[in-house]
């Protein structure tokens, strides 16, 4: 059960021991609030980032959207840059057969705690707290430039470091386990990730938030996300009990229990003759055909295409990820029309792995 909760006891207890407002006040109950007056400060003269925000859904790191509430996520393009290990643990992700480390409530990690339910942010000249209203969880970052900690171990949330740049709140982040995902699809992040966290409150209505991960491990290059934050001067945050709620299903096998991680090196579902290096990119090919067999959770996933008379193999995308996306085994049904984009095996004479499929008026994007 959730039950109402005080967010100033709450801050207490994680470190911020008093709540020290500016000139104005950064969030209250009572009165209504201009969403466009200037942004309040603390008593240094800094943003005050406090209250409770709206932020958009981005379970998938390559979403793109603007939501009617005004949060919006600018995504990075699909596919992203994987390296050939970060590929395999994309590919490799199975919620449902391995377990999903969110379903045995723990730590989601910070990028993927910003989706999900109310978070509010609690702020003094020194401190800034993060509370989430999700499994409870909260972070205390410290905001006075200090050096990461030398002795910590790794964790979930990794070790945090604020300093201003301006008006900028800067949060760096290292030492991570390496366990947590960047949200719900799954995408990945090593040992080995720097995480860049940047917050402006342009005015009292809106936090602008930026992230820049750089894994060497898992991606080619830097990846990032730009969010708008809404406030929400109507919303209280309330006790969630993860495991209140998902200690029956787990006993019962209905949510896989996460028992640690199953990542591999090498990639599970499709290994070297399936993996993308296996197929000519150079070579796109937008085929329409009809449906003449379905393998929705083989291994790898496959569907034998009929396209004029030639019978192709198209290689699909993880079970996991289309449903994610929306595309269901119940789609993919024996006799239906399908279009793909998809690209030529180099070795396997008349299979393709697709990018994109299309049925009826639904693209589903398979990478």
């Amino acid at each position: 059960m959730r039950k109402l909760w005080c967010s100033i006891g709450t801050a207490i207890v994680l470190g911020v021991l008093l709540y020290t407002s500016g000139a104005s006040v950064a969030q209250s109950l009572k009165g209504k609030v201009d969403m466009k007056a200037p942004a309040p400060r603390l008593a240094n003269g800094k943003p005050d980032f406090s209250g409770v925000w709206a932020r958009p859904g981005a379970q998938d790191m390559t979403r793109t959207v603007t939501n009617a509430n005004g949060t919006s996520n600018r995504g990075e393009p699909n596919p992203l840059p994987f390296t050939t290990w970060g590929q395999a643990q994309w590919d490799n992700y199975d919620p449902v057969k391995y377990g999903d480390y969110a379903g045995s409530c723990m730590p989601f990690g910070w990028i993927r705690s910003f989706t999900p339910h109310p978070m509010q942010i609690l702020q003094n000249n020194d401190y800034i707290s993060f509370l989430f209203e999700q499994s409870t969880m909260f972070q205390a970052v410290n905001t006075e430039g200090m050096p990461h900690r030398k002795d910590w171990p790794p964790t979930w949330f990794g070790d945090s470091r604020g300093k201003w740049d301006g008006d900028t709140l800067v949060i760096d982040v290292v030492n991570f386990n390496g366990l947590a995902k960047l949200g719900t699809y799954g995408h990945p992040m090593s040992d080995q990730a720097h995480l860049t966290m940047t917050f402006k409150r342009p005015d009292m209505g809106h936090i602008q938030f930026k992230w820049v991960l750089e894994d060497p491990k898992t991606y080619t290059r830097p990846i990032s996300n730009d969010r708008v934050f809404v406030l929400t001067p109507d919303v209280e945050l309330m006790e969630y009990g993860c495991m209140e709620g998902n200690l029956q299903s787990l006993l019962d096998n209905v949510i896989t229990p996460w028992t640690g991680p199953k990542d591999q090196d090498k990639n599970i579902l499709y290994g070297t003759q399936r993996d993308w290096p296996a197929y000519d990119l150079t070579k796109q090919q937008k085929l329409t055909g009809v449906i003449k067999q379905v393998s929705y959770h083989g291994q790898p996933p496959l569907m034998k295409l009929d396209v004029d008379g030639k019978m192709l193999s198209v290689v699909l995308a993880p079970p996991a990820r289309m449903e994610f996306r929306g595309l269901s085994d119940e789609a993919l049904k024996v006799g239906v029309t399908a279009s793909v984009v998809a690209y030529p095996s180099k070795q396997i004479k008349d299979e393709v792995r697709a990018e994109t499929i299309t049925i009826g008026r639904q693209t589903t994007e398979l990478r």
